[in-house]
């Protein structure tokens, strides 16, 4: 048998519905297409040119982000990232702050701080020429 566009059954009603409900898991596109047996490209052709299965992607889509939001780890990258104000994620993002200011007062205390635009005092000293002093403030 030739297959022609008209009789062929790439992404019949079967797969179809295997890849929304992997999408709607939270797999993501590529690996619910592999798991529904299609190629990546097909699914997002056939939501441009069938409305029906464009809206029910977007909602699987939806609950798919929901779906991997919620299996992130609680911590400090939750609480930066998603927002999460759960007492974990605010106790391991207050500590992460608190790591990196310790980590940056040796550098301050030297007054070598790597913050960009920063303005430096520059007192001049008994031997200093002003010339020197010059090329330090630039």
């Amino acid at each position: 048998m030739t297959y022609t566009a008209t009789n062929r059954d790439v992404f019949d009603d079967a797969k179809r519905q295997r890849y929304l409900d992997a999408v709607a898991a939270g797999m993501t596109l590529a690996d619910a297409a592999a798991t529904a047996g299609i190629h990546h490209n097909v699914p997002p052709r056939h939501a441009r040119t069938d409305p029906a299965f464009g809206r029910a992607l977007a909602d699987a889509k939806t609950a798919g982000r929901k779906v991997r939001r919620e299996n992130v780890a609680h911590g400090e990258y939750r609480y930066n990232c998603l927002g999460c104000r759960c007492d974990v994620c605010c106790t391991a993002a207050t500590k992460g702050r608190a790591k990196r200011r310790a980590a940056a007062q040796p550098a301050e205390a030297e007054g070598q701080s790597g913050v960009a635009g920063q303005v430096r005092e520059i007192r001049p000293e008994p031997k200093s020429f002003s010339s020197f002093l010059l090329a330090r403030a630039s």
